[in-house]
């Protein structure tokens, strides 16, 4: 991975090696960058398994824990000749309940200062973070207006990188 692949991927390998490590047999998984793509059913974020050469979508999979995704906006500003600054958004979707079993209140701002302190060590600097379904309104959403058991959220940041970086 090049460029500012390579700073998501270190992020997502981040993600996976200390989010809810704890919990044994959880299914989180962070994925790496999606791509926006219109489909007949609205915007979807679409990302590339490994050993796949198709696109699949990656909204809300009800069948496991927890998982998020990168999303790359179009507005790359440059710094130098090969120095740039992106806009990055971090979607999660998890299950409070089965990923913070321990938490006997609600385990929203557990998730918030978990993601937070990866996020405060890493080249990602977060402009904000929004709540709730309208964090993956630019999405649409299957599973209806209630998601539950899943919370969502969305980490906007700000990334500089390099286009040779890898």
């Amino acid at each position: 991975m090049i460029g500012i692949d390579a700073k998501i991927e270190s992020l997502q390998a981040q993600f996976n090696s200390k989010l809810f490590t704890s919990i044994v047999g959880n299914t989180y998984t962070a994925y790496g960058r999606a791509f926006l793509n219109e489909r007949e059913e609205g915007t979807v974020p679409e990302i590339l398994y490994d050993g796949e050469v198709d696109y699949k979508e990656v909204l809300i999979d009800t069948g496991v824990d927890g998982q998020s995704f990168f999303v790359v906006e179009n507005d790359d500003v440059a710094i130098t000749p090969f120095d740039y600054e992106t806009p990055v958004s971090i979607y999660f979707a998890v299950n409070l309940k089965i990923l913070y079993p321990a938490v006997t209140e609600r385990a929203v701002e557990y998730l918030h200062r978990d993601v937070l302190e990866i996020l405060n060590s890493s080249p990602f600097d977060i402009q904000k973070f929004t709540k709730g379904r309208e964090a993956f309104s630019d999405f649409e959403v299957k599973i209806g207006d209630n998601m539950h058991p899943f919370y969502l959220c969305k980490f906007s940041t700000l990334v500089r990188w390099n286009i040779n970086e890898c």
